[in-house]
Parts: C-alpha cells; structure tokens; sequence
C-alpha cells in the first residue's frame, strides 16, 4: 500500500528526474564538451533526496536515455552515448549523486553542509568525467583535464551556489525535510 510518505518520495522523485531531463537541453555547445545545467540538477537531486532515492532517480534517468528517448544533452539518446566522448559525465552523476546525498544524511542540511557535499560532489563528477576522455579520444591526461574540468570550474561554481540557494529556499517554503 502508498503511504502518504511514500507517494510524496515518488512525487519528488519525479518531479526532480523532470528537471534534470529538462536541464539537459539547456547547453551552451563547446568544443567537445557543452556546458549544461545537468550538474546542477543532479546536485538539486543529491541536496533533495536521500541516497537511494538520489541514485536510482539518475539511474531512471540514464535507462530512459539507453533506450532511446531523447533525455540527454542536445536530445541525444541511445546506447551510443554511453561510449561517447561525454559518457564519463553520465557515469559519473551516479558517483556525485551518492556521494553528495550520503554526505548530507550524515552531516545535515545545512547551508554550509550543502556547499561542501556539491563541491565534493560536482568535483568528482569533473575529473571522472575528464578522465574517461583519455582513453576514448587517446588524450592525455593533462589535455583530458584541460578540456573536461578547467573550463567547467567557474560554472560549478555557479551552479553549486544556486542548489544551495534554491534547496535552502526551498525548505523554507514547503517545510522541506530531505527525504530518507
């Protein structure tokens, strides 16, 4: 049977695998790698949700992706995204989705704990991100970093301010609690 606290866990789960599918098409195209809003929807994801419900609504995401729909940056889909040049990027959302969550349940909600969990988090998703472009465009690892982290810096920044922003707000607004 739902539960109340079950149907709003499912609820906000939904809602937040929309705003990441959303936040995928908003790019700014780059060489290689576009700068887009889906870290900061999955930071949004990992400050909201509790781990398991962090990691399986990136899952979602990636799985609605692998078979096809068009959830992903540029509206691309399919399973030749994940041995794309970008597809570290998408592995590595589960990793700073997990991770930041987990931080969170452990430490709290607070702004500064908000702050550092999606710091850790958006930073790990960088250089997993950067790494996975040595092997498959054979760069190296300077140059993978270089082209994959350097120029994303100031953005995660960016981005990372607005999750604490937006999920401190939020938790004023609707007496938000993170979901377990």
């Amino acid at each position: 049977m739902l539960t109340k606290e079950k149907i709003h866990k499912l609820t906000l789960s939904g809602l937040l695998l929309a705003v990441l599918i959303i936040c995928s098409q908003i790019t700014i195209p780059l060489p290689i790698v576009p700068l887009t809003l889906q870290t900061f929807a999955v930071g949004l994801i990992a400050s909201m949700l509790s781990p398991l419900y962090a990691v399986e609504v990136i899952i979602a995401y990636l799985i609605l992706g692998a078979v096809g729909l068009p959830v992903f940056a540029g509206f691309a889909g399919g399973a030749a995204v994940f041995v794309s040049p970008t597809a570290g990027y998408l592995y590595s959302f589960v990793v700073y989705a997990l991770i930041t969550s987990l931080y969170l349940k452990l430490r709290g909600h607070k702004p500064m704990d908000l702050v550092v969990a999606n710091v850790f988090g958006a930073a790990l998703s960088l250089i997993i991100g950067s790494l996975w472009m040595v092997p498959v465009l054979d760069m190296t690892v300077k140059t993978a970093l270089m082209t994959g982290l350097v120029p994303f810096v100031i953005p995660a920044v960016v981005k990372i301010v607005l999750v604490v922003l937006i999920a401190v707000r939020l938790e004023k607004i609707v007496q938000f609690k993170p979901v377990a």
